[in-house]
């Protein structure tokens, strides 16, 4: 899988970037899947270490209001100081009734 990322990285340029403090994120998202009324988004972050993140929402995710939130939930990773390489988050139940 980390050559096929590899690739579509390569090819492609970022989707958004984000700023988290000083530091720029340049964000790929290589998938978005639907199972029942969950919607999981998965993205590519690469800022000073290069990381994967797969997001669920419940579906339908697709309004800008849905994305913005899903961008915020992985700001607040990034800055939460995890350093791991790979995360999986989950957008609140207050957040996606906010919608």
């Amino acid at each position: 899988m980390k050559q096929e990322l590899a690739h579509v990285l390569q090819a492609t340029s970022a989707h958004a970037t984000m700023m988290v403090g000083d530091v720029r994120w340049n964000i790929y998202v290589f998938g978005v899947s639907r199972v029942g009324a969950d919607m999981f988004v998965q993205m590519a972050l690469i800022g000073p270490r290069n990381c994967t993140v797969t997001v669920r929402a419940r579906a339908p995710l697709g309004n800008r209001a849905t994305a913005r939130r899903v961008l915020a939930v992985v700001r607040q990773w990034l800055l939460s100081g995890d350093a791991g390489d790979q995360a999986y988050l989950e957008l609140s139940e207050l957040n996606e009734i906010a919608s």
